[in-house]
């Protein structure tokens, strides 16, 4: 795994761009946990008017992909560039307890796509963001990790970045509002000469 762009994004505080969407999203949500892969392979051939690029990965092998017609500026794409997948997930809290009267579940949910259009190469950027109310099932204030319950019954456990103060506040059985965020990053760029 490598750092990338994405995880700058989750890395800044409280994934502020996020949390005016909803009213029960509490005001300053805090990172978590945050997972980046990125995937790479470079452009073999372009079609632009079948709408193929075919990828070539680090061992030789190719692949074949149709480019959907949503996707702007495919004729800047050029043999020799890199076709590049960064997906992120990440999850966050917010340091206020869910209302007493708040059931476990999603409370919101927004998802927001951006593509590229007169950019340099083509990209698109999908993000989804979920709201949850969960139950904290374990928490163990010293090594900072807390379980958590969601909403289908799974537990997720995570450990607790240094910057969410307040854990101490908090106890198992507390619901709290958590952020998921799922961001998927396609495009293409010009390798480095």
């Amino acid at each position: 795994m490598k750092k990338s762009l994405l995880a700058g994004l989750f890395a800044a505080a409280g994934l502020a761009f996020a949390t005016s969407a909803f009213a029960q999203a509490p005001a300053k949500m805090l990172p978590l946990a945050a997972e980046v892969i990125v995937l790479t392979a470079t452009v073999d051939s372009v079609d632009v008017k079948k709408r193929i690029v075919v990828l070539k990965d680090a061992n030789g092998n190719t692949a074949q992909m149709n480019v959907a017609k949503s996707v702007n500026d495919l004729e800047k794409v050029k043999k020799g560039d890199i076709f590049v997948v960064e997906h992120a997930q990440a999850i966050a809290v917010g340091l206020t307890a869910a209302a007493k009267d708040a059931k476990p579940g999603v409370s919101g949910v927004r998802s927001v796509t951006v593509a590229g259009k007169g950019s340099a190469k083509p990209f698109e950027e999908t993000t989804d963001t979920i709201y949850a109310t969960v139950k904290i099932s374990t928490i163990d204030t010293k090594t900072r990790i807390v379980t958590f319950t969601m909403p289908s019954g799974e537990k997720q456990k995570v450990k607790v970045d240094p910057a969410v103060l307040g854990l101490e506040k908090f106890k198992a059985g507390d619901d709290v509002i958590v952020e998921f965020v799922d961001d998927t990053a396609i495009g293409f760029v010009t390798p480095k000469k």
